[in-house]
């Protein structure tokens, strides 16, 4: 019977004992394994997906810059136009030239612009108190209605394509008398003119209405009745 291979055991650089034909120590690569498992990651190191790469730099700082927006789209100054104008209504001008409803503008004391668009002779008014952007020919800042001490006036503001009061054209940057009723034609837009004369003051106390003889209207002999007339 033949002599039997040498199975002495020998031991790794650790001190496990193992078969001297292993080439490397399973409890040595166990031990590596566990230890890979159970270290916590290195303080600062991130997933390869959250590191920042050379030329990431750059993109990641302009992310950051904070930019002014504007608010509201277009902003409007206070005392024109909407909820924050406070001038008395005097007037107003209406068209049906682009919807069959109509639509209607408050004319107010002092100045008034008609046009498409923003105001360039008036820092007050960034843009026009009455705008109609579907009308191609109507130039940005157009016409003004100018209403003082009671007055109407109109004026073409060096319009590209003029301004007609009652059929007649109207020179640039010349104000001439509005009258009640009037039609004024700027660009495509046709517009009736009417005087809103307000009802005079009268002193109320707070929470009472007035007596209903004050509210009577008088009806002049011989039955005709008496006409309102809207100024």
């Amino acid at each position: 019977m033949g002599s039997s291979e040498d199975r002495t055991p020998r031991e790794c650089p650790k001190g496990h004992n193992i078969d001297p034909n292993w080439v490397e120590c399973p409890y040595c690569k166990a031990e590596e394994r566990a230890r890979q498992k159970s270290s916590p990651p290195e303080a600062g190191a991130a997933p390869d997906d959250r590191r920042t790469r050379v030329g990431e730099v750059q993109e990641m700082e302009d992310r950051r810059q904070t930019r002014t927006m504007s608010v509201g789209g277009e902003r409007r100054a206070e005392g024109h136009l909407g909820v924050g104008d406070t001038r008395r209504i005097v007037g107003f001008i209406i068209t049906y030239s682009w919807k069959p409803q109509g639509i209607a503008f408050f004319v107010r004391e002092g100045k008034n612009f008609i046009g498409s668009g923003k105001v360039t002779s008036d820092a007050s008014h960034p843009d026009c108190d009455v705008i109609i952007r579907e009308d191609q020919r109507m130039s940005s800042e157009h016409a003004l209605i100018l209403c003082r001490r009671g007055q109407f006036e109109i004026m073409d503001q060096a319009s590209s394509n003029g301004t007609l009061l009652n059929g007649k054209s109207l020179l640039a940057n010349q104000s001439v008398e509005l009258s009640n009723g009037a039609l004024i034609e700027t660009g495509d837009t046709l517009w009736r003119f009417v005087m809103v004369e307000p009802p005079p003051l009268t002193q109320r106390a707070s929470g009472q209405t007035p007596p209903a003889e004050e509210e009577t209207v008088a009806i002049p002999s011989g039955g005709e009745r008496d006409q309102t007339t809207v100024r």
